[in-house]
């Protein structure tokens, strides 16, 4: 059956996935909850009839303000069968931006999970100028809880037939409103068409062998396209997904569903990383000895795997590597992965050369959300380290003059909502779309990402500087959970660290962090990985003086974003003075 829109992926769960009694799952107080094929369908249609019956017209948006859960793509896929606008909320985000969202977007129907969400949602509400729906999914508060809302649906089950329901929706009508999360100034909605959604899902089926055999842990949020998208194929493959509430219950869900395939932001591969690092430190000798000899021989095996050359000798001692070292490893991924997709933000060479050498597949996808997502991506037999990937069918990429990157294709969005003014700024006559990012393409159209055009830093020696490829190798040494790089304008670099407290040595981790952050054995052990790094920089690339933060640069607090990006504006603004301490006050040029 030919895909043209959303709603015909409803068609496909129900032929490829009929009868499964696992097509989503989630543990909920302890307890794994199973949600059928048929359950999940009639939920998705009395949904759909429900809110036709309350007067929704084509069209009309709705917001989802929830963490990843079965209802989350029940709202979803009732929205696409009748045409209506989906806009998902990350469930971090603070009230001010919920405001913003809800103000702009002017929504019918609001979708929440929880009572605390409704009140959110309720407070801002008299502040509107049209009335807004209110359903939780829990129940609780001024809200109406998503139960009851089904059950005006249901009885219309009998006399609408599913197939009816989506040829009210054409490949052009819109069918998210995504606010990009953005690391400077009011997120904008970006506008995706039915065709923009389906026409990247159908140029990534074919990339990865996926099928009804699959188990995916889903947890990044589902707000955030590239988890939606790779959602989206899931369905279209017949892969059962399982949804973990937050990141921190990641590790204990791997080891008990096992998933065969995941996606996530680096963060959780950095992580992963650190800790096999931290542990092997407080092994014997012999056996530090021997996990660098396992890493040598993996990543010697895997660089003559790229040849398709692979010599007996090698091959034994990848082996002996796998069943001494690297079988552990992969157990903590549960043991059955097969392969993992990393996207939302670079990769640093340090953690993907670790996974490389482990076994353990990893391929980096790039695009943000304006092309719906995915530009490129490394595949099967098309991987490179360093690089993000090739181009995905349908999608072209050139390289400004500038170093921009530029692509044109299906995937490119409709425009910005109300902000036409933005969207003539993004995207040109030709159609090609500005993405902001800096990067080349080599000979074999492998795409390399050096940072965001407007991240880029500019010293008062003139030299450009990219600080994300810096701050990557900072976050690789055990030692550091965040960096973020400064020097624009200034003669040299400096940067703001967060250790990782938890893995110190006892007489640190015991202090409190305003204590912890001040001790000379902290101190030492933070300057000696600084100078590791140095070590493989060009001059004016090194960090001359840094400064300890004794708490994690959060979401909530505006440093980051939900996709756990660096939002380097509000960091410098929050920390100017510890900046400025590293610096004369006529260092400044222009100041």
């Amino acid at each position: 059956m030919p895909i043209r829109t959303l709603a015909d992926l409803v068609f496909v769960i129900r032929d490829r996935s009929a009868g499964r009694h696992d097509l989503l799952s989630v543990k909920r107080r302890g307890r794994l909850e199973e949600v059928s094929t048929s359950s999940f369908l009639s939920d998705v249609q009395a949904l759909a009839l429900a809110l036709q019956g309350r007067g929704a017209n084509k069209g009309d948006r709705v917001v989802i303000f929830s963490e990843n859960r079965p209802e989350w793509h029940v709202v979803d896929f009732a929205c696409q069968l009748l045409g209506l606008v989906s806009v998902p909320i990350y469930p971090t985000v603070a009230s001010d931006q919920v405001a913003f969202i809800l103000k702009n977007c002017g929504p019918r129907w609001a979708f929440v999970s929880s009572a605390e969400k409704a009140a959110q949602i309720a407070e801002i509400r008299p502040s509107l100028t049209r009335e807004l729906g209110l359903v939780s999914f829990d129940g609780g508060g001024e809200a109406t809880s998503l139960t009851e809302v089904l059950a005006e649906g249901a009885p219309l089950l009998p006399g609408e037939p599913l197939d009816r329901m989506r040829n009210r929706v054409e490949p052009s009508d819109l069918a998210s409103l995504i606010y990009t999360s953005g690391t400077t100034g009011d997120p904008k909605g970006v506008m995706l068409t039915h065709h923009n959604v389906v026409s990247n899902v159908l140029a990534c089926q074919d990339l990865f062998e996926l099928g009804p055999d699959d188990l995916a842990l889903s947890f990044l949020p589902l707000s955030h396209i590239f988890e939606r998208m790779v959602d989206y194929l899931f369905f279209l493959k017949g892969v059962a997904i399982h949804y973990a509430p937050s990141i921190e219950r990641v590790p204990p869900l791997m080891l008990e569903i096992r998933p065969t395939v995941m996606t996530s932001v680096p963060r959780l591969y950095e992580r992963a990383f650190l800790k096999v690092n931290a542990n092997v430190k407080k092994e014997s000798p012999t056996k530090q000895k021997l996990f660098e000899w396992a890493i040598g021989v993996g990543t010697r095996y895997a660089a003559a795997s790229t040849d398709r050359f692979v010599g007996p000798l090698l091959g034994l001692q990848r082996a002996i590597a796998h069943r001494l070292v690297f079988r552990k490893i992969h157990q903590r991924f549960g043991g059955r992965l097969r392969f993992a997709i990393s996207g939302g933000a670079p990769l640093g060479d340090e953690v993907a050369q670790f996974f490389d050498a482990v076994g353990l597949q990893l391929y980096q996808g790039y695009g943000p959300t304006e092309t719906s997502p995915v530009l490129t991506v490394n595949s099967p037999g098309a991987k490179r380290r360093g690089a993000v990937g090739r181009a995905v069918p349908g999608v072209e990429l050139r390289i400004a003059e500038d170093g921009e990157i530029l692509a044109r294709g299906a995937g490119v969005m409709a425009g910005y909502w109300e902000n036409e003014e933005a969207t003539r700024e993004t995207i040109d006559p030709d159609g090609w779309l500005h993405t902001g990012d800096i990067g080349r393409l080599d000979d074999d159209g492998f795409l390399f990402i050096t940072d965001r055009k407007k991240d880029l830093l500019i010293t008062s020696g003139g030299k450009n500087v990219a600080p994300a490829p810096i701050e990557q190798h900072l976050v690789a040494q055990w030692v550091i959970s965040q960096a973020v790089v400064f020097g624009d304008r200034y003669p040299f670099l400096t940067a703001l660290i967060v250790p990782q407290f938890e893995e110190l040595p006892a007489e640190i981790h015991e202090l409190d962090r305003e204590r912890a952050i001040e001790h000379p054995t902290l101190l030492e052990i933070v300057g000696q990985a600084v100078s590791t790094v140095n070590e493989r920089l060009s001059d004016h690339e090194r960090i001359r003086k840094w400064r300890l933060l004794a708490h994690e640069l959060t979401i909530e607090k505006g440093e980051i974003t939900p996709t756990l990006k660096v939002r380097r504006r509000q960091v410098r603004d929050r920390y100017a003075e510890v900046i400025d301490s590293m610096y004369l006050k006529t260092q400044k040029v222009g100041s």
